[in-house]
């Protein structure tokens, strides 16, 4: 699965969700190949100490990403002081500073891994409240988007993820304690597939219908994309339909595209913020990233871009 992962993205490096994803994995398969090997006191090297921190480590490891890619993958502003600074002071930090630190002073693993787990446990109540609470916020004006239920459910699958220090301050045993966060992992493994079956069908519709296709499953990429050169050339496609083709073939994201929709229709970056429920610093960082991506410099030339693009 990783593998496969890291090759789709590499083909479709736009797609920043599925690398945040393959991210995802990646932390899951460190978590779990070292919770396999260690600790072992049938071992004699590496020293337990070392042992204890690699299996605890990762463990950390995954649980300090999952507020990262909920604030990239879902683009929950709220969270990237969490994502960015307070993973690091308040999980990272003590774990790296006082477990080791704590050991080498008693030699008592125990003790270590009481006082280095108390913080992080603490922390990780902090940051389920916060992503419940900034789910909450993007979605407040329409619950019945699809994306708060997709979210919401990623939500309650990561739960055991924040919950690792409490795991090691309690002592459970890592059989309920992998169960239950691979358990998580294959409900947003099930979800991030149904999202991009879901997203790839309605790219499918909106070129089958924007080259005059009849939708059925006969009609080829191929055959589509002939068509739409046909239509380009023809006088018979309008200026809406010839930006919305242009758009779509130039390489942007499904939150590029939305934004300069909005830009298309006079919306200003605050306007666009509020829209989305996204900061107006967001968008204008979405906004950068499309005047790379177009080799423009400001709206005025991006707009003219997209209307005059010729497929050729």
């Amino acid at each position: 699965m990783f593998v496969y992962q890291v090759f789709f993205y590499l083909s479709h490096p736009q797609d920043r969700r599925r690398l945040y994803y393959v991210g995802l994995l990646l932390f899951l398969i460190l978590k779990n190949t070292a919770s396999g090997f260690f600790p072992d006191p049938n071992l004699s090297s590496p020293p337990m100490v070392v042992q204890y921190a690699i299996a605890y480590g990762m463990g950390f490891l995954m649980g300090a990403y999952f507020p990262y890619y909920f604030y990239k993958a879902f683009d929950l502003t709220r969270l990237r002081w969490h994502a960015l600074y307070g993973v690091p002071l308040f999980i990272l930090l003590p774990f790296a500073v006082i477990f080791p630190g704590k050991f080498i002073f008693d030699g008592d693993i125990d003790k270590a891994i009481n006082y280095g787990m108390v913080i992080p446990a603490g922390y990780a109540l902090v940051l389920l409240y916060t992503i419940q609470q900034s789910i909450q916020a993007k979605y407040r004006k329409d619950i019945q988007d699809r994306r708060f239920f997709e979210v919401t459910a990623v939500y309650m699958a990561v739960i055991p993820w924040a919950s690792l220090p409490f795991f090691a301050f309690f002592r459970i045993h890592q059989v309920p304690e992998a169960l239950l966060t691979n358990i998580g992992f294959i409900v947003i493994t099930i979800l991030f597939m149904r999202r991009s079956i879901q997203e790839s069908r309605d790219e499918y519709d909106r070129l089958s219908k924007l080259a005059g296709g009849d939708g059925q499953v006969s009609l080829s990429k191929l055959d589509l994309i002939d068509q739409m050169v046909k239509h380009l050339q023809s006088s018979e496609i309008s200026p809406s339909q010839r930006f919305e083709i242009n758009l779509n073939t130039v390489g942007l994201t499904t939150r590029e595209k939305e934004i300069v929709r909005l830009i298309k229709v006079g919306k200003t970056y605050k306007v666009i913020a509020d829209e989305l429920f996204i900061s107006e610093r967001t968008v204008s960082k979405h906004v950068q990233n499309i005047f790379e991506k177009l080799g423009v410099s400001n709206r005025v030339e991006l707009l003219n871009r997209l209307d005059i693009w010729e497929s050729g």
